[in-house]
């Protein structure tokens, strides 16, 4: 897509896990110009929970001055990561900020988990002048699909056994993220964002980007700025995208190997789901179902 005039885009994208939200972010990152944040912020959040965990204390926001906390807080993520790593300044929301907001290329695009952001303090960081889009999806679909990955991922880690899996409670037991905070989360900030930063984000239901991907991605891109083209449809079944986060593969290699979006799946059958996805997905409907009437 060389050689297209077009303008400077900031593009914030907000997510649930399970919402295709690594496929779109490889499919855009093919864009001339483009520069792609994946999950900067969400590693400072989920570092600013784990010591908060720990030690009792906060993390604090900013890196200069708590280089020794910023040590500790890397060590204590750690085995949440499998044998990934974190470098210690890219836990700390200030030095993410001013990265983002510094950056020259003609396109960015911040792709981040709801959850990222989850009091004012932390929202005091959003960078500025960006386009707001949310990623919303079927909560059936999304945790049963999060739950698979989460099992998945915890066995290999080591933090769950062949044992201990067969009662995993999806509710309980994660030590990661709240599932049954998913769909209340991102409609809290969705409310937050359409009321301080951006009246006019743009909300997108996956399963219509799946079953319609190029009326969709049109819609997407006049509403944001972006350059549409039927390139964007395909792109190359490649692992060298660098968005995956280290440690957590399991939730991204099928996008990350993927070329193009694959049609929806049915919502699966009601008597199929475990017992903690059922009660989880009919406690977001509501949330999802408000959020799913401003669609594009």
């Amino acid at each position: 897509m060389e050689g297209t005039d077009w303008k400077h885009v900031r593009l914030f994208l907000w997510v649930v896990p399970r919402t295709v939200s690594t496929a779109l972010t490889k499919c855009l990152s093919a864009i001339d110009g483009m520069k792609v944040w994946f999950e900067c912020f969400t590693t400072c959040s989920t570092a600013r929970k784990q010591y908060q965990l720990v030690t009792g204390e906060n993390l604090p926001m900013e890196y200069k001055g708590n280089e020794e906390k910023a040590r500790h807080a890397a060590d204590i993520l750690q085995p949440l990561l499998g044998g990934g790593t974190v470098q210690p300044d890219q836990l700390m929301y200030g030095n993410v900020k001013r990265k983002i907001e510094s950056s020259a290329s003609k396109c960015v695009l911040v792709k981040e988990g709801y959850f990222a952001f989850p009091d004012e303090k932390s929202r005091d960081y959003l960078p500025a002048g960006f386009k707001h889009v949310f990623l919303i999806r079927d909560p059936y679909k999304v945790l049963t699909s999060y739950k698979k990955a989460m099992t998945i991922h915890l066995l290999k880690t080591g933090l769950l056994t062949s044992e201990s899996v067969k009662t995993f409670n999806l509710e309980k037991d994660d030590p990661v993220l709240n599932a049954g905070e998913f769909f209340r989360g991102i409609h809290d900030i969705w409310k937050y964002i359409r009321g301080n930063v951006d009246p006019n984000a743009v909300v997108i239901n996956t399963d219509d980007l799946l079953a319609k991907p190029a009326e969709v991605l049109k819609k997407f891109c006049h509403l944001t700025g972006l350059p549409y083209s039927d390139a964007l449809l395909q792109w190359e079944a490649s692992l060298d995208f660098k968005a995956s986060k280290d440690g957590f593969d399991t939730f991204y290699e099928t996008a990350i190997s993927s070329s193009g979006f694959l049609p929806p799946k049915p919502t699966p059958c009601r008597g199929s789901l475990a017992p903690d996805v059922i009660k989880l997905a009919e406690a977001s409907m509501p949330y999802f179902e408000e959020i799913n009437k401003h669609k594009i």
